[in-house]
C-alpha cells in the first residue's frame, strides 16, 4: 500500500481533473487545478470522502503501481526473500534512527553480521522508494537482480525440502544427519542419469554454508523457543511501557467475547459474538474494530487492521443518528498484539513486514503491557451489560437472568450499536487517564500542533482491501456471474472477462475472489491474465429477498456471517421439506408410459376406444339449450361429431323437399324439438354447397 499525503507538491486526479497541492492549513488543503491555473480550497474531510468514493486518485510518478502485486499470495518465495532482505537493510529508515548512524559503518556492519552487501547508491535508491511508497512490495526490482552463488537447482530444491521437513519442528537435529539426507537425495537423482550428467556431491562444509544462508533462523528459533525468544534474539530487548509521543506511534489490538447474545431473525438461534478492537495508545482514540461469531484468527485481525487503515467517511451516511465524527485512521508504527497462537501465523507477520509495522508480542499473561486496549474492552462490555440479552461478566452477576430468552438484537443492528458506543461513548467521552480532553480532541490537537504529522492514504481503496480483506474463495465465472454462499455477483467487466476466458478455452478455470467480511455487497475477482482485480456487485434481487424474508437493512453493510447464516437456514429448510410425493408422481408417470407402450403394440386400440367414449360422453352430457346462445359468426360454432360424406348425401336427398319449409319455420321447429328432446338438424339451404354438415344435439 503506497502511502500518500496531501503535502506540498502532491499531484492527484479529482473527478478526472489533475490537481497539485500548494499548501496545507490545518484541516484545509489549498490545491491548484492545473488545466485552468485556478486555486481551490478543500477540507481534509472532503478529500478523504472523495478518495473513499474512488473519485480521487494519487499520481504514480514512478509508474510502479501497475507492476505491484496487490495480493501477497502472488509473491513467489524468491520475491518474498528479496523484499525481506531490503526491509532489513532499511530498518534505520523504517524505525526512524537513520540520522543517528554513519552510513558507511552501517553498510560495513551489514556485510559482517548478515552477509548483505549493498552500495550507497542502491541504499539511497531503496530509501527513496520506501519514503515515496512506504510499502515493501514497491521495493521489488522490475528486472532480475545480480547473480548469487551458483548451485544446481536440484541441490537447492533438495536442501529446501530437507530444511522444511527437519529444521522447523522444534526438535534437536544434527547437521551431519542433514548432510546424510542430502547425500541420499542426490544419490536417488543420479540413479536416473547418465554418467556425464550426474550431480557432484558437495562437501559437508559447503552444504553447511548453504544451509546457514538459506535457513530461516527466526522460524527455527520460534519452533524451539517461541516468538518472544525469537524476537529477543533478532531485535534485542525493548521496552513496551514507555508512553508514545504522537498518534499511531503505538497501537494495541486485542479481542474479547462480547457479553451479549445476538439473534438470527429467522431461526431465532442465539450466538455470542467476538469483538476484535484496536486503539491508539497516545490519544486513547479507537482506530477500528471487527465483529465475528468465530474465535478470532489471523483473518479476523486483518479485517480489524483494514478498518484501522481506512477513513470512516461512511459514518454519517450509514448511521446519521450518531452525534459525533470518527476521524482516526492510519497505519501504526508499532502494533502490540496478544501472544496467542493465531497471532503467530506467517500471514499476519508478512502483513506487518510489508507495511513496516513492528509487531510487539508481550509475554504470556502479561496483560499489563497492553493495558490500554484491555481497559477499553472492559468499558465496551460495561455498556453492553445494559442491553437485553446480556450475559454479564460472570455467573454471579448474571444470577437468574434469562440471557437467551431476553435476546432480541441481530448482528446488523449490533454493528450499529457498536459504532454508537465507540464513537459517542468512548472517542468523545472525557479521558481520565490522559490530559487534554476526549480521545478525539487529543488526536486532533496532535495533528494541529505538529505540521509534520500527515494523514496518509493508499492510491486506491481497492488496493488496501485486496491486501487485508479476510475473504478468499475459488469460483468459476458463469453466465450469472460468480456465486458466494448462494448469492450471485455480477458486473459488465466480469462478463467481459468470462467471454475472454471462453475465447481462450479457459471457461472452466477457477478464479480467486477476495471480499471484505464486514460487508459483502461487493467482491473483487482476480483477472488471471494480468492479476488485476475486477469488482462485482451483489444481485439487487438477492438483497430484496434478504430484506423481505430476513429483515436485512439494504442500505447498511451486510456482514458475510449474516449471509452465511441465511444460506444455512435456507439449506435446513430444503432438507426438512417432505418431497416424497414426487416419488408417487414419478411412479404414476412410469405407469402411464408402460400402458402406452403396451397399447402401441395393439395399434392404440385402447386409446381410440377411450377417445370415442369421451366424445360420446360429451355428446350425451346435459346442458341448458338457452345457455348456448346464438353464434355471431360461422367460425364460432362448436360441434359434436362430423357427418361422413355418405351420410351427408342421404340427408340431402331426404331433406330436399322440405328445405324451404324448414327455413321458414326453423325457430318453431327448434322450440318443439327441444321440448320433445329430439335432435335438431340445421342444414344449409343450397344442396350444391360443399361445406360439411354439422349435428348439434340438445337435451333438457
Amino acid at each position: 500500500m503506497a502511502r500518500c499525503s496531501f503535502s506540498y507538491g502532491t499531484k492527484f486526479l479529482l473527478d478526472d481533473m489533475e490537481h497539485i497541492v500548494k499548501r496545507t492549513e490545518r484541516n484545509r488543503v489549498v490545491v491548484e487545478l492545473i488545466k485552468y491555473k485556478q486555486l481551490k480550497t478543500f477540507s481534509l474531510h472532503e478529500l478523504e470522502e472523495a478518495w473513499d468514493e474512488e473519485r480521487l486518485k494519487f499520481e504514480d510518478p514512478d509508474n510502479r503501481l501497475s507492476n505491484v502485486k496487490f495480493d501477497l499470495e502472488q509473491l513467489t518465495l524468491e520475491e518474498r526473500a528479496k523484499i525481506k532482505m531490503k526491509l532489513e537493510v532499511l530498518q534505520p529508515i523504517i524505525k526512524g534512527y537513520f540520522h543517528t548512524i554513519k552510513l558507511d559503518e552501517y553498510l560495513s556492519l551489514l556485510v559482517k553480521e548478515k552477509g548483505i552487501k549493498v552500495s550507497k547508491a542502491t541504499f539511497y535508491k531503496w530509501k527513496k522508494l520506501w519514503e515515496n511508497h512506504g510499502d515493501g512490495r514497491y521495493l521489488l526490482d522490475r528486472k532480475s537482480g545480480p547473480k548469487s552463488r551458483w548451485t544446481e537447482t536440484e541441490v537447492l530444491d533438495s536442501l529446501e525440502k530437507i530444511m522444511e521437513d527437519n529444521l522447523y519442528s522444534g526438535e534437536d537435529i544434527y547437521y551431519r544427519y542433514v548432510y546424510r539426507l542430502y547425500k541420499d537425495s542426490i544419490k536417488k537423482i543420479n540413479e536416473l542419469r547418465e554418467e556425464d550428467q550426474k550431480i557432484t556431491l558437495r562437501s559437508f562444509q559447503t552444504i553447511w554454508r548453504i544451509i546457514r544462508e538459506k535457513r530461516n533462523l527466526y522460524r527455527q528459533t520460534v519452533a524451539r523457543e517461541g516468538h518472544v525468544a525469537a524476537r529477543l534474539q533478532r531485535d534485542g530487548a525493548k521496552s513496551m511501557v514507555e508512553r508514545p509521543e504522537r498518534p499511531l506511534q503505538r497501537v494495541e489490538l486485542d479481542w474479547t467475547p462480547v457479553d451479549i447474545y445476538l439473534v438470527d431473525p429467522k431461526s431465532l438461534a442465539r450466538k455470542r459474538p467476538w469483538l476484535v478492537f484496536a486503539i491508539d495508545v497516545y490519544s486513547g482514540n479507537p482506530l477500528g474494530f471487527y465483529i465475528t461469531f468465530e474465535y478470532p484468527d489471523s483473518l479476523a485481525i486483518k479485517q480489524c487492521l483494514l478498518h484501522c487503515f481506512l477513513p470512516k467517511v461512511y459514518l454519517k451516511k450509514l448511521y446519521p443518528d450518531i452525534q459525533n465524527e470518527w476521524t482516526a485512521y492510519g497505519i501504526p508504527q508499532e502494533l502490540v498484539i496478544d501472544n496467542a497462537p493465531s497471532n503467530n501465523s506467517r500471514e499476519l507477520e508478512e502483513v506487518c513486514e510489508m507495511f513496516g509495522i513492528v509487531a510487539l508480542y508481550p509475554e504470556i499473561e502479561a496483560g499489563h503491557k497492553k493495558g490500554t486496549v484491555e481497559r477499553y474492552l472492559k468499558t465496551f462490555n460495561d455498556h453492553i451489560h445494559t442491553l437485553k440479552g446480556t450475559s454479564f461478566a460472570n455467573i454471579y452477576e448474571k444470577k437468574n437472568y434469562d440471557s437467551e430468552g431476553k435476546a432480541c438484537i441481530t448482528l446488523q443492528a449490533f454493528y450499529h450499536i457498536a459504532h454508537i458506543i465507540i464513537v459517542d461513548m468512548i472517542s468523545h467521552n472525557w479521558s481520565h487517564s490522559r490530559i487534554g480532553g476526549t480521545p478525539h480532541q487529543i488526536w486532533e490537537k496532535a495533528y494541529d500542533e505538529d505540521p509534520s504529522l500527515m494523514k496518509e492514504l493508499p492510491f486506491t481503496k481497492k488496493e488496501i482491501i485486496v491486501v487485508l480483506c479476510a475473504g478468499r474463495e475459488k469460483r468459476i465465472i458463469q453466465n450469472k456471474g460468480v456465486v458466494l454462499e448462494e448469492a450471485w455477483y455480477w458486473s459488465e467487466e466480469l462478463m467481459k472477462l468470462r467471454y475472454r476466458m471462453i475465447q481462450e478455452g479457459e471457461e472452466n478455470r477457477q478464479v480467486t475472489i477476495r471480499f471484505d467480511y464486514s460487508n459483502v455487497k461487493k467482491v473483487y475477482v482476480q483477472n488471471p491474465f494480468d492479476n488485476t482485480f475486477i469488482e462485482a456487485f451483489l444481485d439487487i434481487n438477492a438483497i430484496k429477498q434478504f430484506e423481505k424474508h430476513y429483515g436485512v437493512e439494504p442500505l447498511l453493510p451486510i456482514p458475510f456471517q449474516q449471509i452465511k447464516a441465511i444460506c444455512l437456514q435456507e439449506g435446513r429448510k430444503r432438507r426438512a421439506f417432505d418431497d416424497t410425493h414426487i416419488i408417487e408422481a414419478t411412479k404414476r408417470i412410469k405407469a402411464i408410459q408402460e400402458e402406452q407402450e403396451k397399447d402401441k403394440r395393439k395399434k392404440y386400440k385402447q386409446t381410440l376406444k377411450e377417445e370415442a367414449s369421451i366424445i360420446e360422453n360429451l355428446a350425451l352430457s346435459s346442458f341448458d339449450y338457452e345457455e348456448l346462445g346464438a353464434p355471431e359468426e360461422i367460425d364460432t360454432f362448436r360441434y359434436v361429431g362430423e357427418l361422413s360424406e355418405a351420410e351427408l348425401k342421404i340427408r340431402r336427398k331426404k331433406s330436399k323437399t322440405t328445405d324451404i319449409y324448414q327455413a321458414q319455420s326453423r325457430d318453431n321447429v327448434i322450440d318443439e324439438e327441444v321440448q320433445n328432446s329430439k335432435t335438431v338438424n340445421l342444414q344449409l339451404p343450397s344442396d350444391d354447397d360443399d361445406l360439411p354438415m354439422y349435428e348439434i344435439s340438445q337435451y333438457r
